[in-house]
């Protein structure tokens, strides 16, 4: 039996309190489940606001059952629509999809995403405008079929632009490709890449960070069990 892991970790840009960055989690009608991660345009509460309206968008979205693709392309009619082409928003769709027994990748993201088959992590650069800009705007979509040792890692351009200000641009690619084999579950990948973006940002991160891992792995389960766990730090 093959089982996913999925992890998300993330934090908001120093001295803000708000993140414009959106992770969210849904299961598809259809079997299997999707995250949905958004970077709204700026920092901060606007930001926040216009990324949780574009995930809120997309998870209804997949909730209804609509192919991931035309997600991505009903998202964004919908922010087009509503704010006139005025503001964007990245948005990554990871989704382990059991029809067709493949994770599929959808994004409009100028960023890279890292991915590995039962190997070395390669790096997929950004091939697709964020939503909400241009009125015939498209995603890039990617299928790999489900398999042990499949990983995917995507996250916002806070990560791949840490330490910029500093000693040089951070490299996720190489930071994932060091780290030991025992070491690549989900939540090692999420935790452990956020944890060094921020380091390369002296720990005052520049902009919001969100790292989201998807591992597929053997498991021995006989009855399947879904567990889903949540930390979230805030202030009294």
């Amino acid at each position: 039996m093959l089982s996913t892991e999925i992890a998300v970790a993330k934090t908001h840009k120093y001295a803000s309190r708000d993140s414009g960055d959106t992770a969210e989690t849904v299961e598809r009608p259809t079997g299997g489940v999707s995250v949905v991660l958004v970077d709204g345009q700026g920092s901060g509460a606007a930001a926040k606001s216009l990324s949780m309206m574009v995930s809120s968008k997309a998870v209804g979205l997949l909730k209804e059952g609509v192919r991931d693709g035309a997600v991505a392309r009903g998202t964004h009619d919908f922010l087009h629509a509503y704010r006139h082409g005025r503001v964007s928003a990245t948005l990554d769709i990871v989704s382990i999809d059991l029809v067709s027994s493949t994770l599929i990748v959808t994004r409009n993201s100028e960023a890279p995403y890292l991915v590995a088959r039962a190997g070395a992590f390669q790096r997929i650069e950004g091939a697709a405008s964020p939503v909400g800009l241009y009125r015939h705007t498209k995603p890039a979509i990617d299928q790999y079929p489900i398999e042990a040792g499949l990983m995917v890692v995507v996250f916002t351009d806070g990560i791949v632009n840490a330490g910029e200000r500093h000693k040089g641009r951070f490299d996720p690619l190489g930071w994932v490709n060091n780290l030991d084999l025992t070491c690549r579950t989900a939540h090692d990948i999420a935790d452990g890449l956020l944890a060094a973006a921020m380091a390369a940002d002296q720990s005052r991160p520049n902009d919001d960070m969100t790292v989201v891992a998807a591992t597929i792995v053997d498991s021995d389960q006989q009855q399947p069990i879904r567990t889903l766990r949540v930390s979230l730090p805030f202030k009294g």
